[in-house]
């Protein structure tokens, strides 16, 4: 769930809720699109026949969305039609979107660096104007600009040190 709220909170103009029982909520200008779901009796692991724990509910735009989204063929994901509602997906990692999300890790962390001394100065420098970009991008469409430092890879990777 760490990974999901630093890719939530990455996205701009994005909000955290938390429910009564801890579980996540991410909004952008009010609408939810994604959040964490209690045990459901049709979130079946269909590999062991038992409930999931960590069930994901992400809203988009329309069907043709949706299925981008379900159309990996490398085996990363499995799909499972829900049952109760026939208009979503259950849908969960395999062991090889395990491996590769595991994997990716370092090779971002590894990219980012690499843009980070290609800037020739911290990205922290670049904040400001940032801010500035947002800001004058939230006031174009009317909505509230959200001012939030994200943890950047290099304080990751200086914090995992």
């Amino acid at each position: 769930m760490a990974d999901l709220d630093k890719l939530a909170r990455a996205m701009p103009q994005t909000t955290k809720e938390v429910s009564e029982d801890g579980r996540p909520s991410y909004l952008v200008h009010g609408r939810m699109y994604c959040f964490h779901r209690g045990r459901r009796p049709d979130a079946i692991d269909p590999e062991t026949g038992e409930r999931m724990n960590d069930v994901l509910m992400f809203r988009v735009a329309d069907q043709d969305v949706k299925e981008l989204f379900l159309a990996d063929e490398r085996g990363l994901v499995r799909r499972v039609e829900n049952a109760e509602d026939g208009r979503s997906y259950l849908v969960a990692l395999t062991a090889a979107g395990k491996r590769a999300i595991k994997a990716a890790d370092p090779a971002l962390l590894r990219a980012y660096l690499a843009v980070e001394r290609r800037l020739g100065r911290p990205l922290e420098d670049y904040q400001q104007a940032l801010d500035e970009v947002i800001e004058a991008l939230a006031g174009a469409v009317n909505r509230p600009a959200r001012r939030a430092r994200r943890a950047t890879p290099s304080r990751r990777a200086s914090a995992r040190a």
